[in-house]
């Protein structure tokens, strides 16, 4: 989509796969108005044998501020491609990408058990708070 003078876009997405499932996001913005913003914030977390692909594509045209962010927590054999790709075609577009994939921390789920949960529940626990975060 294109995002107009003084507009701003926000796209928050979670998303949980497991089994066998695949889940395909595909952003793309176009930022032609002065002063215009976007923000894609993606948060997931692929279980069992299940992938996802994670593609945004942010252009400033103008003078702008652009934000994509993908964070994915793998469980089990889970898959996940983050590819974001950043165009200024302006020398005031301020555009930003992040992107993290990674396990949990056998800290975090340790913590939990110190407090009574099972390895399993600890695990569902940090899921339900990444993804709500």
């Amino acid at each position: 989509g294109t995002v107009g003078a003084r507009a701003k876009l926000l796209i928050t997405e979670r998303i949980m796969t497991d089994g066998n499932e695949t889940a395909y996001t595909d952003f793309s913005v176009t930022m032609d108005g002065e002063d215009s913003a976007c923000d894609l914030i993606s948060r997931s977390v692929a279980k069992d044998n299940s992938h996802q692909e994670f593609r945004s594509v942010i252009k400033g045209n103008t003078r702008c501020t652009g934000h994509s962010e993908c964070d994915a927590i793998l469980v089990g054999n889970g898959t996940v491609s983050a590819a974001p790709e950043l165009f200024a075609g302006n020398i005031d577009a301020a555009l930003i990408h992040e992107a993290a994939i990674g396990k949990i921390a056998g800290e975090q789920i340790l913590k939990l058990r110190t407090l009574g949960l099972t390895e399993e529940e600890a695990e569902e626990k940090i899921i339900e708070g990444f993804l709500v975060g």
